[in-house]
């Protein structure tokens, strides 16, 4: 069995002009995405709000994304329930006929 720690290679990235080094088993293509799509959600709230301190600017990038997570956490299961639905109604409609 392999070590986790093993198959994680090491990254640089850049983000908001401040450079990280990272850790990840997923590859660089991955890690540019991850660092591009960071970049957006920065660039999106500092558009909207043009005087925000750096600390205030990653709290509303990172309560951005735990919404974003959440809202996809739970639509599988709407989804599930929209579609127990929509044949329950096919059901009442073809017994109701």
């Amino acid at each position: 069995m392999s070590d986790a720690k093993a198959d994680r290679k090491q990254y640089q990235i850049t983000v908001n002009g401040n450079r990280f080094a990272i850790a990840s088993p997923y590859g660089e293509e991955h890690i540019r995405k991850v660092e591009s799509f960071l970049e957006q959600q920065i660039s999106t709230i500092q558009q909207s709000s043009s005087s925000i301190s750096s600390s205030n600017l990653y709290l509303l990038v990172a309560l951005n994304l735990a919404d974003q997570l959440m809202r996809q956490k739970h639509q599988p299961q709407y989804g599930e329930m929209e579609k127990n639905l929509r044949d329950l109604c096919e059901r009442l409609d073809q017994v109701l006929v």
